[in-house]
């Protein structure tokens, strides 16, 4: 080895505050599906976010290639984290497929707002 040079090394932070989709790998289903259900937890890093409004579930049964929303509804805490659940969404109008895909979509966040998604579960019949 040589002896190291001189000069100056600058770190810089940099906080970027976006909206953010998730999206699973597929999980092959035995048959088709008709119903999806999902349950995820999240916590507000900053602000509160409103759920169906900030952040968002779908599912899809076609490998991603169409996808419909779930409505969340909040089912309490465990943890410190928010629970989150979507139970029999009829995705039966999607094209038939076995290939299972969640998204989770969060929306207008900023310095005030922080939602931070800590697990998700998809299931379906």
């Amino acid at each position: 080895g040589g002896a190291g040079g001189s000069g100056t090394v600058i770190i810089r932070q940099v906080d970027a505050y976006n909206d953010m989709t998730l999206i699973s790998n597929a999980t092959t289903a035995e048959a088709v599906p008709t119903k999806g259900d999902l349950v995820l937890t999240y916590t507000n890093g900053a602000g509160t976010a409103t759920v169906n409004t900030d952040i968002k579930g779908w599912v899809s049964r076609d490998n991603g290639s169409n996808y419909t929303q779930f409505t969340l509804t909040d089912d309490g805490d465990t943890g410190g984290h928010t629970i989150l659940t979507a139970h029999d969404l009829d995705i039966s109008a999607q094209p038939s497929g076995t290939a299972m895909r969640y998204k989770i979509t969060t929306h207008n966040q900023s310095v005030s707002k922080q939602t931070r998604i800590q697990a998700v579960s998809l299931g379906w019949s």
